[in-house]
């Protein structure tokens, strides 16, 4: 009987990002400007923020629809989520974020939804954590601290 063995060359290992924390959540829309101008984020995309959050930073703001006068401000042909206007798009159709640095996420992503968790997260500290998670972070420290 015959094997055919493949040898694989692990010259080309990806490694993940480093992971950076969350945003620290503030309600103060001011607060999270300063954020994202510290990060290098797009002054007109920054400017948009105290009118996205009019009531406070939260998700329901963010990811409220558009106004017909929204939308006609910001030539959208429909009426579609608020945090699209935190968004532009490349040649090849992928989305970045004008609250990052440019060329701060590369590769950018393919969908304008996707966008969401990273703007939640990285800019306005509305994190969802898994209680399981909590509850394994908490043993962990505990037990750290025991020993």
């Amino acid at each position: 009987m015959h094997t055919l063995v493949t040898s694989h060359k692990y010259d080309n290992v990806a490694y993940r990002k480093t992971r950076r924390p969350p945003a620290a959540y503030s309600p103060d829309v001011r607060i999270v400007a300063e954020g994202c101008r510290a990060d290098g984020g797009e002054e007109q995309a920054i400017a948009l923020l105290p009118r996205i959050f009019s009531v406070g930073v939260s998700e329901k703001a963010l990811t409220r629809k558009m106004t017909r006068e929204e939308a006609r401000k910001h030539r959208s042909p429909t009426f579609t989520q608020v945090y699209r206007v935190l968004l532009r798009s490349d040649s090849a159709g992928r989305f970045h974020c004008r609250l990052c640095a440019i060329g701060a996420n590369e590769g950018g992503w393919k969908n304008a939804k996707d966008v969401l968790r990273h703007l939640k997260r990285d800019h306005f500290g509305l994190v969802n954590v898994c209680p399981k998670w909590l509850v394994q972070v908490h043993i962990q420290c505990h037990f750290e601290l025991l020993t």
